[in-house]
């Protein structure tokens, strides 16, 4: 890739472009001016009956608002939740004046001038990332009965599907994710974006969150006794939350292509920090523990002073719990005498869940652009906990902060944070940058150059079929294939029963385990867990927990929802239970691509580590088998796939080398090169693009070449035709590189003996490509071990393995697997 950064600088990332969709409006301005005015969108929900709940208010969209919203996409099969992101994501590309190239412009881009001189993007080199917290359930919820689902709306309901279609309809190619960690989702999706820029994987990127008013999510919360019967006021003595919907996306894209096209630049995200509470599902930690280590992660990445941080849009929910706790973890960061001013959104448009970030940064920082910041509406009296305390009340403050803080906390203890600075940015010159410290904060050696790390697998453990690994998961494959089909579960509660809890589901329990074999074949003690990184991915979540808890409203009532299976409707609670299980409190993110999890997971957390934000990664996948994951099976022609359905988790430990080599931790393999694209155009042609960009872009980080591979692992989804056209698209990069005397390289699948999971046979293909480079195999490849599997023997070692990982919407992610030099 000819015009991709140099890794080891810290880019600036910056905003350029803001869309909006809430119960004040559609467009900034005039969210911002009905905010000026005190205005409340808090209204008597009319989309669903209430009358038997708590509570009958939400930040609903106007009826005129949502029809002119949805207008584009009245002609598209797509949930609401995608429909919502479209309509923000384009009005946030047309206010960065950035435009996306097609066809025939493409052939005459220029990045800075574009055409008809409107910058441009080529599609390859924009991304998108969104958070949502309950995905598209509507597409459940329009059906209202689980035992007769249909193709149509079914399909449409993965978290993934959200922002797949959102990227397909405005003709995005780069990375394409979902952030899913609840209501923490666009915060984190925000955060990751910034990464993908500075790690050369995209020029510009989508971010943003979005989330539709949903009836048994409502029941979920009304069931919690969450819901506030009047309009909630964050912090002060009248308790509960009234839920709101909408969506928010920004453009990110860096400070040095902003100047060169003179951008409107909103604010600069200087870093973001994730963590876990490891504490509850749904309560947050009393003391506010959690967020402020996010916090503090944050402001340490962004190489600012505690002191330079003069105002903060909080999480501030308005439930007892939450708003105390989120005040003390402030006072832990910044001393017990707060005195930054503190205001939550919430009371203008209502907890908008996954959208609650992106909608309260992007509602901020327009109104700091306008001299204000937003105040907490509706306050009447500090509650316990929250006095002594600057709580912007009633009206907005005329304030200029330079830097500020957006803070989120999400069921499953997900948290994030974001350090921005609002002012005097457009004034810079990219030569002479205000803060070099903060460029290479993370390193430690102001003014120098970072180098970057080296990542290597130094643990693999696996759960499926009731069957535990640590490491050697290629063993599990017996020659005869008809054991995919043998139906086995793995008991955590017999494993180790002090982290089992009654009516755990049976994802997070394989997840559990996952972790604990990588963990054991690490070597990774107690005292490392707390500093150790959690990313996880899951295409689906538990579906069964999903599906208990709609049965209970679908078929008992909304008011008799079940509060035992609501917290796990979020797909993080997997990734959230795990940390609290094991005590995973620093980096914790959670997402879903629908496919190709474990590559992404593995590029997630190589890049944090390379860029020395984490020393070791815990990356993780997995899927559970249930009469929903059927249905969505059959919708989306997985039913015609050439394998069997399986679940299964599979989780790794990823180490900084030098750490690795320190602490004598024994290691598998290095992780040199990674790629990834998004197939936009969903055909033969663009899913071959697609796979392509993603080995070449792996190959040229590691600095190699096809020639160079040794074997290709390639975890296909099966459908008719697919492995086919995959096999081709391969070959046409090994053709352009193959030279006489270098035999074909084999190109390999495992889901004939282990089965398909969309997101366990992603991690399964990586940790197969680590076992098969480590020192320890070549006894095994010498005897013939895995030749059933298409390995035939061998006398020499592999050194690079070329590992691919396709999703069901056709996107792909390449990783280079390779040995660790002695």
């Amino acid at each position: 890739m000819s015009d991709r950064e140099n890794t080891n600088t810290k880019d600036r990332i910056v905003i350029t472009g803001m869309g909006v969709l809430c119960a004040l409006g559609d467009h900034p301005q005039m969210v911002y001016e009905r905010m000026l005015a005190a205005e409340t969108g808090i209204r008597e929900v009319t989309r669903f009956d209430t009358d038997k709940l708590q509570s009958s208010l939400a930040g609903q969209l106007e009826d005129s608002i949502r029809e002119g919203a949805l207008a584009g996409t009245a002609e598209l099969s797509m949930d609401l939740c995608a429909r919502y992101a479209i309509a923000a994501a384009r009005k946030a590309l047309i206010d960065s004046g950035l435009s996306i190239a097609h066809g025939d412009n493409m052939k005459h881009h220029d990045r800075a001038k574009g055409t008809g001189g409107k910058p441009s993007v080529l599609p390859a080199r924009i991304g998108l990332t969104l958070g949502t917290c309950n995905g598209g359930v509507l597409s459940l919820e329009e059906q209202w009965n689980l035992s007769e689902l249909d193709v149509d709306h079914t399909s449409r309901y993965p978290f993934y599907q959200q922002g797949d279609d959102a990227a397909r309809v405005l003709g995005v190619a780069g990375p394409v994710a979902t952030l899913n960690t609840a209501c923490a989702a666009s915060g984190n999706a925000i955060g990751y974006a910034s990464d993908l820029i500075r790690w050369g994987y995209a020029d510009v990127m989508l971010a943003g969150g979005s989330d539709p008013l949903s009836h048994s999510v409502y029941a979920g919360f009304n069931v919690l006794r969450a819901l506030n019967s009047r309009p909630s006021s964050p912090f002060s003595t009248q308790y509960g939350l009234n839920l709101g919907e909408g969506a928010a996306f920004v453009v990110l894209e860096r400070l040095d292509a902003a100047l060169e096209r003179g951008a409107t630049i909103y604010a600069e995200l200087c870093a973001y920090g994730l963590s876990n509470d490891a504490h509850h599902m749904t309560a947050s930690h009393p003391e506010g523990a959690g967020i402020q280590r996010a916090v503090e992660m944050a402001i340490s990445l962004a190489g600012v002073s505690k002191t330079d941080i003069e105002y903060v849009n909080a999480h501030g929910t308005g439930t007892q719990a939450n708003d105390r706790a989120e005040i003390s973890g402030l006072q832990g960061s910044f001393g017990p005498n707060l005195s930054i001013p503190i205001s939550s959104s919430k009371a203008y448009f209502g907890h908008t869940l996954g959208t609650s970030a992106a909608l309260e940064l992007v509602t901020s920082l327009y109104a700091i652009r306008q001299g204000y910041v937003p105040a907490t509406l509706h306050f009447e009296e500090a509650r316990e906990g929250c006095e002594d305390v600057d709580i912007i009340q009633h009206s907005m403050r005329p304030m200029r902060p330079e830097y500020m803080i957006c803070n989120n906390s999400g069921f499953g203890g997900h948290n994030v944070s974001l350090v921005l600075r609002t002012n005097g940015i457009e004034e810079e010159r990219y030569s002479s940058v205000q803060n070099p410290e903060r460029e290479n904060s993370l390193a430690g050696h102001p003014g120098e150059a970072v180098p970057r790390r080296r990542v290597v697998i130094t643990g693999v453990g696996a759960v499926s079929k009731g069957d535990i690994r640590k490491g050697n998961v290629l063993g599990a494959f017996g020659k005869d294939t008809k054991q995919v089909t043998e139906t086995s579960f793995f008991s955590l509660k017999d494993y180790d029963k002090s982290k089992y809890e009654r009516r755990m589901n049976q994802l997070t329990q394989n997840t559990i385990g996952a972790v604990l074999a990588a963990m054991e074949d690490a070597a990774l003690g107690k005292s490392q867990r707390e500093h150790t990184g959690f990313i996880y991915g899951t295409a689906r979540g538990s579906t069964s927990s999903i599906s208990n808890f709609l049965e209970s409203v679908f078929v008992k009532g909304p008011e008799y929802a079940s509060t035992i299976y609501f917290p796990h409707t979020v797909i993080n609670s997997i990734a959230g239970q795990t940390a609290e299980k094991l005590q995973f409190k620093g980096f914790n993110s959670s997402f879903s691509t629908g496919g190709n999890e474990g590559l992404t997971a593995a590029l997630y957390a190589t890049g944090k580590i390379r860029e020395g934000a984490l020393t070791s990664c815990l990356i993780g996948a997995g899927d559970e088998r249930s009469q929903l994951a059927e249905d969505i099976d059959r919708a989306k022609g997985l039913q015609d796939s050439r394998y069997e359905m399986t679940e299964g988790s599979v989780c790794m430990v990823l180490s900084d080398l030098e750490e690795a080599d320190q602490t004598r931790s024994g290691i598998y393999a290095e992780l040199s090169g990674l790629g990834v694209a998004s197939g936009a155009a969903q055909d033969a042609s663009g899913q071959s693009e697609a796979l392509i960009r993603a080995v070449t872009d792996a190959l040229h980080e590691a600095e190699t070449s096809m020639g160079q591979m040794d074997l290709i692992l390639l975890n296909s989804v099966g459908r008719p035709g697919e492995l086919e056209l995959e096999q081709v698209a391969v070959s046409s990069i090994g053709e352009a590189v193959a030279v006489p005397s270098v035999p074909s390289v084999p190109i390999i699948n495992l889901n004939a003996w282990a089965g398909y999971g969309e997101s366990y046979s992603s991690m399964l293909h990586l940790a197969a490509a680590a076992e098969l480079v480590s020192p320890g195999a070549m006894h095994e490849l010498a005897k013939g071990t895995y030749a059933h599997l298409g390995l035939p023997e061998r006398s020499s070692a592999y050194r690079h393995i070329l590992t691919i990982s396709s999703t069901v919407n056709g996107s792909y992610s390449a990783a280079i697997v390779s040995s660790v030099a002695e």
